[in-house]
């Protein structure tokens, strides 16, 4: 029973066990409890004794707390330094013996007495000039305890003759509430004032009739709206039933104008529970308030210009978390509520969209962050009503240490684009197979009356080497006249197909601009003669003996002027001219004006604005009379306009009509003037000609006699075959000097013919091709497919002896082409007259860039083997489109088809055809180099290469 009353176990609520065991478990448990809370209190013990302690630190002078009796119960350093220097065990024997005065410290009393007066005050004023400060508090067991402070003040001398009474003075702590920023005031229970700094009030009138009133008659002495004082009570009476602190915020209007204040009311309770103040606190947050308006009305502006864009604007956290979307990027406000601190998993999930554009999302976030730099790509929302395309831009933003701030991202609906460019697509489509038919139809229409106008022209040519008559004379005439004038009509659509597709490639070379007006003269003298009229033509004695440019082209508009002038020219004659103009040309350049004047029949003024228009002429009978296409003049204006001039017209109806056109030219020397290919009858190339044999492969009957004679003619030996499979067993039976190989065939057409014989025997036999087919890109079909030459029909008798010369006889050097449009050179393998017009004719320019060609094509080879090698596809592509630009400015014609099919390839690598087109590609760009090489080590390049 002892331990019993020793636990306190009789005032214990709870029964205790009667057996033993169980009675010293309960015991030990109970014994457990009061440890734990014995422990607790000690807790709170040391957390009280830690914060006076720290309370007494930061508090200035020397601060020691007493008991009642006057032992020190704690101090601060200073307090604790200057106890330990009067070396007293306590306070008031320590304060008697520094002062030297008597001194008492009475508990009941709780009075400080200094030379028997006792005064009212909390300070003491000592003549040692220390300042001492007394107040009273209750401490933790019930006693009543002092504070003593010691604050040094220097200069004063005043004796010691201030007392402090029982209670405490407000005044330091006063003057700490005067002097905070906010309003503070005291209320009793009966919600009346008992405190209010200068900062609540600040009349001091005020202040001292305030204490003892409540709100209400605050508002009714000052005129203050009685919802203030309602206000405040209701809050009052929350703070009291809540035992919390409530806050609300107060309008008030001032002569300086609204004033908003945030209130609290703060309860204290004494130790019974009962209410013992209510502390209120007030602050002046008006500006806060306006700088709070101020941005919100300054968010609210941007959101709405930022609503106003028509791109989708996000901006997200350095988690990827939505921050801010306009009304562009979602539409529905409620979802823009929603999705602010959410990510796109979530958006995505909630607007039930593929995880898949998530995911995208999220790895172009990533990506942008890793660049740290703009990122931008393409997003494709599917919807029932028409896919939506956004181009987006992410757009990532950094802290000053680097790490991520938030990310901007905007997007553009592209929808409109996307739709256009796949109309575009279509149209390209389109377009490209309109030109394919219309190419396709040029090429039949070109061979199908091209074929007949060979035998009609060929056959004129021969029949006029028979002895005819006058009349017959007359009728051979009438027949080649007829047959040149349909063959321009023929080459005019085919130059006008070639202009609109860009194609027409002009010439650099040298030619005399007397000569190419007396060919002028020449070609139309009869048809002049024909009508009765006069053609002339004059040089300006000024001008350059040698010019650069395309002769042929010239040749071409003049031409058609001059017999457009001859056609509508009744009586007088045709002026064609040509004149130095001193319009400030380059040094080495100068300025040539073409005129081509008749005294015709004119044109109406208001024909004249329409006059370049493509199948236009001035009326119907104008057709009927003269004939035309109404093709020569759009032609000439697009020549003239490709060579750098324009075709200028001034006529008068009945006056006559003067055509002109200014070309700013080089001037060129001796030596850039091509040698001109004549064959007369005791031409040694005709002798060379004799005895050489010429397989003739050609399905027309009228065609084929043609050529036939004329090459017999010149003592050629001609066999011939109507079909390519024909020609195939012919050349494995015989042996040919040059096989001339019609294109288009039955059985076997010319493309089968020469690959056969280039694969099948192996045959060397330099291949001439002979086709029809005149339009652009034709020759470089036929040089791709094997053969070495190409001749367009119809042809003469001159161009037919010369290919086959440079074939057969080709150590003859002093015989060259001429430049026609029909006839291009088969021998050299390259040009440089692109080279040399961009050089300004620098032959070591020209050089200089061969050996670079050579070098590069060096490397090509390299990368064609090591790609077909790995079966790399992507390296040949790339292989072959470094290739067709150098391949374009030598006119490597032959080459450009197969490097072309290897640059657009499409799909994966195939072994066979890819392999066979890239040993075609390196066969032939060898032959190239070696020629080039070749060139460059015997002689310089020259302009006729």
């Amino acid at each position: 029973m002892a331990a019993v009353e020793l636990l306190d176990l009789k005032n214990n609520p709870a029964t205790p066990p009667t057996d033993e065991r169980a009675w010293r478990a309960w015991a030990e448990s109970h014994i457990a409890g009061l440890q734990e809370t014995l422990a607790a209190a000690q807790q709170q013990a040391r957390l009280a004794e830690a914060r006076l302690a720290g309370l007494l630190e930061i508090m200035p002078g020397s601060n020691l707390l007493l008991s009642a009796d006057g032992q020190t119960v704690a101090a601060n350093q200073s307090g604790l330094e200057w106890l330990s220097n009067t070396e007293e065990t306590d306070c008031a024997t320590a304060l008697q013996h520094h002062f030297q005065q008597p001194t008492e410290f009475t508990a009941q009393t709780r009075q400080f007495r200094a030379n028997g007066k006792s005064v009212r005050g909390t300070e003491l004023l000592l003549a040692t000039g220390q300042v001492v400060e007394l107040d009273y508090l209750i401490l933790g067991d019930g006693s009543v305890g002092h504070l003593l402070r010691l604050q040094p003040q220097p200069g004063t001398a005043l004796p010691a003759q201030l007392a402090v009474e029982q209670e405490a003075s407000p005044a330091f702590y006063e003057t700490i509430l005067q002097e905070l920023p906010v309003e503070v005031a005291v209320f009793d229970a009966q919600h009346r004032y008992r405190f209010v700094n200068t900062k609540g009030i600040l009349d001091a009138a005020t202040r001292a009739w305030v204490i003892g009133h409540d709100d209400f008659e605050y508002c009714a002495q000052f005129q203050r709206p009685q919802e203030l004082a309602v206000q405040r009570r209701q809050c009052f009476e929350q703070a009291l039933q809540t035992r919390t602190a409530v806050a609300w915020e107060e309008i008030q209007e001032t002569a300086a104008g609204r004033q908003c204040m945030l209130r609290h009311f703060l309860p204290v309770f004494s130790p019974d529970g009962s209410l013992h103040m209510m502390v209120g606190i007030g602050e002046d947050i008006t500006e806060r308030r306006q700088a709070e308006k101020q941005l919100a009305d300054q968010r609210a502006f941007y959101e709405f210009v930022l609503d106003q864009l028509p791109c989708d604007v996000g901006v997200f956290d350095h988690q990827f978390r939505y921050l801010f979307v306009n009304a562009s990027g979602i539409k529905d406000p409620e979802m823009r509520k929603w999705v602010i601190g959410r990510d796109n998993y979530e958006y995505f999930a909630r607007t039930q969209r593929p995880v898949a554009m998530a995911h995208e999302r999220h790895a172009q976030f990533q990506l942008a962050v890793q660049e740290r730099s703009l990122v931008t790509y393409e997003e494709t929302f599917l919807r029932p009503d028409g896919d939506r395309h956004q181009y987006r831009c992410l757009q990532p933003v950094f802290h000053p240490d680097g790490s991520l701030h938030m990310i901007l991202g905007y997007g553009l609906d592209v929808t409109e684009r996307v739709a256009t460019e796949r109309a575009l697509r279509h149209a390209k489509l389109a377009a490209e197979s309109a030109v394919r038919a219309r190419e396709l139809f040029l090429a039949n229409m070109s061979h199908e009356i091209r074929t007949p106008m060979n035998a009609i022209l060929g056959m004129s040519q021969l029949l006029a080497k028979t002895p005819l008559t006058p009349t017959q004379s007359s009728y051979q005439q009438a027949i080649t006249t007829s047959a040149d004038n349909l063959l321009v009509i023929i080459n005019d659509i085919l130059d006008l197909s070639k202009l609109e597709a860009g194609k027409m490639v002009l010439e650099q070379v040298g030619f005399g601009p007397a000569h190419l007006l007396a060919q002028v003269e020449q070609t139309l003298h009869y048809k002049a003669a024909e009508k009765g009229l006069y053609l002339n033509t004059q040089v300006d004695p000024g001008l350059p003996a040698v010019l650069l440019g395309d002769p042929y082209r010239i040749t071409q508009v003049l031409l058609n002027l001059a017999g457009n002038s001859i056609k509508f020219t009744e009586k007088g004659g045709v002026l064609v001219s040509c004149e130095v103009v001193d319009a400030g040309a380059p040094e080495g350049q100068v300025d040539v004006l073409f005129r081509v004047a008749d005294t015709g029949i004119g044109i109406e003024p208001q024909f004249l604005a329409h006059i370049f228009q493509e199948f236009s002429q001035e009326d119907a009978s104008v057709t009927r009379k003269f004939g035309g296409t109404g093709l020569g003049l759009p032609i000439c204006r697009n020549l003239v306009k490709l060579m750098g001039g324009d075709v200028q017209l001034e006529s008068e109806k009945h006056r006559g009509t003067i055509t002109q056109f200014t070309l700013r030219l080089p001037v060129g020397t001796a030596q850039d003037l091509l040698p001109q290919a004549q064959l007369p009858e005791d031409s040694p190339l005709r002798q060379h000609l004799r005895h050489k044999h010429v397989l003739l492969v050609e399905d027309n009957r009228f065609n084929r006699q043609i050529a036939k004679t004329f090459l017999q003619q010149a003592q050629v030996q001609v066999t011939e075959a109507v079909h390519g499979a024909e020609a195939l067993t012919l050349a494995k039976e015989q042996t040919f000097d040059l096989i001339l190989m019609d294109i288009q065939m039955p059985i076997l057409d010319g493309y089968g013919a020469t690959e056969a014989l280039r694969q099948q025997l192996q045959l060397t036999t330099p291949i001439i091709a002979l086709t029809a087919n005149a339009i652009k890109g034709e020759r470089e079909k036929c040089l791709a497919a094997g053969m070495n030459g190409y001749l367009a029909k119809p042809f003469q008798e001159a161009e037919l002896l010369r290919v086959v010369s440079e074939w057969v006889v080709p150590q003859v050097e002093a015989v060259a082409p001429e430049p026609d449009s029909t006839l291009c050179p088969a021998l050299p393998l390259y040009q440089t007259s692109e080279l040399l017009k961009v050089g300004q004719g620098d032959l070591s320019f020209v050089t200089f860039m061969l050996e670079t060609f050579v070098e590069s094509s060096e490397e090509a080879l390299q990368e064609l083997a090591q790609g077909q090698k790995e079966g790399n596809i992507a390296k040949l592509k790339s292989t072959a489109h470094t290739l067709k630009p150098s391949l374009a400015h030598l006119h490597v014609w032959h080459l450009l088809p197969a490097v072309t099919e290897l640059d657009q390839w499409q799909g994966e690598f195939q072994a066979g055809p890819v392999t066979t087109l890239v040993s075609t590609i390196t066969q032939r760009l060898r032959e190239v180099i070696s020629q080039i090489q070749k060139a460059l080590a015997e002689a310089p390049v020259s302009a006729t290469e």
